[in-house]
């Protein structure tokens, strides 16, 4: 994709430098051109050029000398004079109806240009953007006697530059093209990985408490290394009472609230999984103490214990929980059974009278 995008910036820079190129080549052409044809014109004329080209004869005789000079690129060559701001044919090297007649009126496209052409001392040019099969119009003054007496003029048209078209241009309209397949090539598999990635969290975390589920531990279960976590089950107590009383919204604020607790309360490394209805399993990053393990654990029932649960401000519950905590689940020889002692431990929590802390390695409560 980089290297595309690179090559269709280069591809531009390489079609407008040698449009740029061709530019300066038609301009030297065209100087050298008109030069020829001043040079020619002045040779023929006799003091006034109004007065010189009176003569349909001498008219006749120099349009021919234009005609013989208009070509493919040069299509058009004539010579224009003004007079109170009209400007008029004095010459005109085209053929049949094409040619301005005699004291006739032109009325340029870049009027701009035209009104520089007669105060300029030098050869000026400018890009036709309206005339069909016209690419610049180069404007030499005629200066007789110190004095702009007309202009000649060369229509050059777009046969080079076309040329140019037809061989850069259509690969640059085909790598655009292909970078824009790409692109949306890219999106479209940006979308799908977004929706599959989205579709994954779904499937893995727990819409009530945002924490993760039981799917989420299916997929890690073989990832889990028994000797550097410790497990910790947590249940709320009494909370069928809960939804009792007040019901089950109350108890679905509850649990997102206990939630929320347990987050605070854990470190970025341990994984919080919504184990069951009620039922927190904590997968704690071993500290490499016990005591320190323990420490967390009774930090997150302390931190339970003490602060009212807010649920409106007419209603705050205070809540307890039970923890069973199997600190080094290494002695275990599966996950499954892991977990089943930490479970057995808070089954023992519970009852002890529930709001305490039992863990395996002093096999007491704290």
């Amino acid at each position: 994709m980089v290297m595309i995008t690179a090559l269709y910036i280069q591809l531009g820079r390489i079609i407008d430098q040698t449009n740029s190129e061709i530019n300066k080549i038609e301009i030297k052409r065209a100087q050298k051109l008109t030069n020829k044809i001043i040079l020619h014109i002045k040779s023929q004329i006799n003091g006034d050029i109004s007065t010189s080209l009176g003569s349909p004869k001498s008219r006749e005789k120099l349009n021919n000398f234009l005609s013989l000079n208009v070509t493919d690129e040069f299509k058009y060559i004539y010579v224009i004079y003004r007079k109170k701001g009209v400007y008029r044919y004095l010459l005109d090297g085209s053929y049949g109806a094409d040619r301005g007649e005699y004291k006739q009126k032109f009325f340029p496209l870049l009027d701009r240009l035209w009104q520089s052409g007669f105060k300029s001392r030098f050869p000026i040019f400018g890009f036709q953007k309206k005339a069909d099969g016209l690419w610049l119009t180069y404007l030499h003054p005629i200066n007789i006697g110190g004095k702009i007496v007309a202009v000649l003029a060369l229509d050059i048209s777009t046969s080079e530059y076309q040329t140019l078209k037809k061989l850069l241009i259509p690969l640059r309209e085909f790598l655009r093209i292909f970078l824009l397949v790409l692109l949306i090539s890219m999106l479209v598999i940006l979308v799908q990985i977004y929706m599959f990635y989205t579709e994954r969290k779904k499937s893995i975390i727990d819409p009530l408490t945002l924490l993760y589920n039981r799917n989420y531990l299916k997929e890690i279960w073989k990832k889990i290394n028994l000797e550097k976590v410790s497990i910790m089950m947590l249940d709320i107590d009494h909370f069928k009472l809960i939804n009792d009383n007040y019901g089950h919204d109350v108890g679905d604020i509850v649990l997102g609230l206990i939630a929320k607790r347990i987050t605070y309360e854990t470190r970025f490394e341990d994984k919080i999984i919504r184990y069951g209805g009620e039922e927190f399993l904590i997968l704690l990053k071993w500290p490499k103490s016990n005591e320190k393990v323990v420490q967390i654990a009774n930090r997150i029932r302390e931190s339970i214990a003490n602060e009212k649960i807010r649920i409106s401000e007419d209603l705050n519950i205070s809540i307890t929980v039970s923890i069973g905590l199997n600190i080094n689940p290494s002695k275990d020889k599966t996950l499954k059974e892991a977990i089943k002692t930490a479970d057995k431990m808070l089954y023992l929590a519970k009852n002890k009278g529930r709001n305490r802390l039992v863990h395996t390695h002093l096999d007491v409560e704290e």
